[in-house]
This record gives C-alpha cells, structure tokens and sequence, in this order.
C-alpha cells in the first residue's frame, strides 16, 4: 500500500481483529486478516492499529530468568560462518608492505611494518642515506615538490634557517639549483649568527615549512 495513505477499516474487520489478534503474532494476524478480507494490509500497519486501540496480543517477548539465548554456545555475535574470518586470514582491504597514500598536506606515507606502520617517505629515504634527521633540523625538497623523495631532491637544514627562509629569503622558485642556494646560504647565515653571539643558545623556531619530521 501507498506510504502514508490513511488506512480505514469497517466495523466487522475492526471487531474481527480484536477478537482474533490475541495469542499471534502481529505477522500471523495480517496473513489471516488479509486471507479473510482479501486485503493487502502489512503487519507493522495492524500492529500501529493494535496499539493505539490498546489491544495487547498478551504475548510477552522479553527474556525469562533461566531462559537459554538463540546464541547460547556459538563463538562470536553471529556464530561462525562461511564468510567470517579464519585465523592468519587477511582482511580484502590488507595493504602489504611498501604501499604508499598521500597525505591531506600532500605528504606520501609508506608502509614500513606490520599491521599498519606508515612514516613519511622522505623521512624514510633519507634515513636510508644518512640516518636519522638530526634534532632540531628539517628536510626542504628542493623542487618544492613534496611527492618528489629522490634522495637528490631533499635537504637537510636547520629549522632556525628554515623560518628565516620562508619568512624573507623563500626558496620556492621553478629553479631547483638556485632554491639549493638559497638554502645554503641561509643556513651558513644562520651558523654564523649563531658563533657571533655568543651564548646564544636560544630555543629554534619552528615555525616555517610546515612539514613533520
């Protein structure tokens, strides 16, 4: 029947429903209603018809104390089947070792180790040719490419460098050779300010090039 169209009922289906719905289930009720009036009327139309009329089928549903559950000795929620996992199985979506994805910030992560270790590529590539980013330093790529890990195209410089380049000095020209320069020489600039003053062992900024190391 059409959704939200208003059902009616005659005096002999109401009275026929009322005598008969007690003891069965709002289901049963709707096949022997429609099998003696020949109508088309779901069960959860009668059961909304019961229940504002308060008619209870007087059928109580609810578990009793000491009652066995449907599930009573099965393993898991759904009881083991066909399609459930089997042990050392591998979900569909499992990526293996070595996959890549791109980052909102348009980083490439790849998985490095099981079950789902992901670290950021160029970290990866350069700790391959050089070890570990030392503390208080970022990898610039060179391109500004930020997909680009080739190990040709990162840099390794000091963050206090790295503010001054992107607040005054910015090394994001379409010239690799000459954004390496920049680069250069904002990090010698740097370790010279730092063997002119001395005592100088104030805290780097890192604010800059927003990129994790």
């Amino acid at each position: 029947m059409s959704k939200g169209r208003v059902i009616r009922y005659s005096v002999t289906e109401l009275a026929w429903i009322k005598s008969n719905q007690a003891g069965i289930s709002r289901k049963e009720l709707a096949n022997k209603f429609n099998a003696k009036f020949n109508r088309d009327v779901s069960e959860q139309n009668l059961h909304g018809l019961c229940k504002r009329k308060g008619w209870s089928n007087g059928r109580n549903t609810c578990f009793k104390k000491g009652q066995a559950t449907w599930n009573k000795g099965k393993k898991g929620y759904m009881g083991p089947n066909r399609t459930s996992f089997k042990k050392g199985q591998l979900p569909h979506n499992h990526k293996p070792i070595g996959h890549e994805r791109i980052t909102k910030d348009g980083y490439i992560m790849i998985k490095v180790a099981e079950p789902n270790k992901f670290r950021l590529k160029h970290l990866v590539i350069w700790g391959e040719h050089h070890g570990k980013v030392p503390k208080g330093h970022c990898l610039r790529f060179l391109d500004e490419d930020r997909t680009n890990c080739s190990i040709d195209n990162l840099m390794c410089i000091p963050r206090g460098a790295n503010a001054t380049v992107n607040k005054r000095n910015r090394a994001d020209t379409q010239d690799k050779d000459l954004n390496k320069a920049i680069l250069l020489t904002e990090t010698l600039s740097y370790h010279v300010r730092r063997v002119k003053v001395p005592g100088n062992h104030a805290k780097e900024s890192k604010h800059g090039h927003h990129q994790p190391t």
